[in-house]
């Protein structure tokens, strides 16, 4: 009995050792927004956002704004990966951005997407046309409050983390056109008080104790 309740002991420690965890909170590389102009007459008629913008700006919109040329915006935030080991098993990974109190509800508020886009620093175009619930990671109905708002953004990372890829960049936008309505947030950008972050649960790579077969053994001598 002695050598089975140890040998069981054993077990639990090796197996615990093998599904341990390691969590990072990455902060953003850089933090920008666009806005999409897409008016009548004279108005530009613009069918695509600009990610990987660089501002220093407290905060960034996303939604939609009805004043001069109707026009909506977008957010883009680029996270580097160097502290998730390459094709390390992703647990989970969020994006957390705080909504601030910068805001224009007078038509509510959009839902906001999140949607991938290939990140390298610089500015890349990426179609309105392209943004829709099914090329969104994650969606979010923003409430008055201001609060974090988090997104589900696992399988994004886990596919870059898997290419070995530098940076994951992630665009927040209206998952609808929200051109035309006056419905804007804003969330805080690199130098708000609470920045963007992406928090990457991994599995460990924590080895079994040194010596616990031999242990085990041991125990049944």
């Amino acid at each position: 009995m002695k050598q089975a309740i140890l040998l069981a002991c054993h077990l639990l420690v090796i197996a615990a050792a093998a599904a341990a965890s390691d969590t990072v909170t990455i902060p953003p590389l850089q933090c920008g927004d666009d806005e999409r102009e897409y008016g009548a007459g004279a108005c530009p008629q613009e069918t695509k956002f600009t990610a990987g913008t660089v501002s220093t700006a407290l905060h960034l919109k996303v939604g939609g704004e009805a004043a001069g040329c109707d026009s909506e915006w977008a957010t883009s935030l680029e996270f580097g990966l160097e502290t998730v080991p390459a094709q390390q098993p992703v647990v989970s990974a969020v994006l957390v951005v705080r909504k601030t109190g910068y805001s224009d509800d007078s038509e509510g508020f959009p839902y906001v997407g999140v949607f991938a886009y290939p990140a390298t620093g610089a500015p890349v175009s990426v179609g309105r046309d392209e943004l829709t619930p099914d090329t969104m990671l994650d969606v979010v109905f923003p409430s008055s409050a201001n609060v974090d708002l988090s997104f589900d953004v696992t399988a994004a990372v886990q596919a870059l983390v898997d290419a070995g890829a530098a940076r994951a960049g992630f665009l927040l936008a209206g998952v609808y056109s929200e051109v035309g309505y006056e419905d804007w947030i804003s969330v805080g950008g690199m130098a708000y008080a609470v920045p963007p972050r992406l928090v990457v649960v991994y599995e460990g790579t924590v080895a079994a104790p040194a010596g616990s077969w031999s242990a085990v053994k041991a125990a049944y001598r």
